[in-house]
């Protein structure tokens, strides 16, 4: 299946490597890279405030598709990707589901960090469904038991699952 992905700078090697440097008593050993469903919205936007009605201002948000959180993002490269349909994560939100987080997260962080006085006009200049990759590590520990660690594909960081 195709879909739009953020760009991965973190390899599998680096996956690995990661996690080894954290403490050299585990083996590493990535499994899978999967992708992980996101609604991305870019809005533009304009904040009334005490002093009149403000700037124009533009906003990325990342809604996580699967527990319905969303985030603002800086900007990323993007690309579209052959991917295995099991190396794909299940979306358990919808697009206007998705939406409707996005401009209550959009709304609500324009009137707290801006101290505006109504909910901000908002555009939507460009949306769609993109997916981040992850690295899946099983890591064996010397007496072989094991845990797994998920890596973020993009950023490199790590937590466990």
């Amino acid at each position: 299946m195709y879909i739009d992905a953020i760009e991965s700078t973190i390899t599998r090697e680096d996956a690995a490597s990661i996690l080894q440097a954290k403490t050299a008593s585990i083996i590493p050993r990535v499994q899978k890279l999967i992708y992980y469903p996101y609604y991305w919205v870019f809005f533009s936007f304009r904040v009334k405030t005490l002093f009149g009605m403000g700037r124009e201002n533009k906003a990325s948000c990342l809604v996580d598709m699967i527990n319905n959180q969303a985030s603002t993002t800086d900007s990323f490269k993007h690309f579209e990707v052959e991917v295995p349909d099991e190396n794909i994560l299940e979306s358990d939100f919808s697009r206007e589901e998705s939406l409707k987080t996005a401009r209550t997260y959009l709304n609500h962080a324009a009137m707290h960090k801006m101290k505006a006085l109504v909910v901000p006009q908002a555009e939507i200049i460009e949306e769609k469904k993109i997916h981040k990759p992850f690295w899946i590590v099983k890591c064996f520990n010397q007496d072989n038991s094991h845990f797994t660690m998920i890596v973020d594909a993009v950023t490199g960081k790590y937590q466990n699952l």
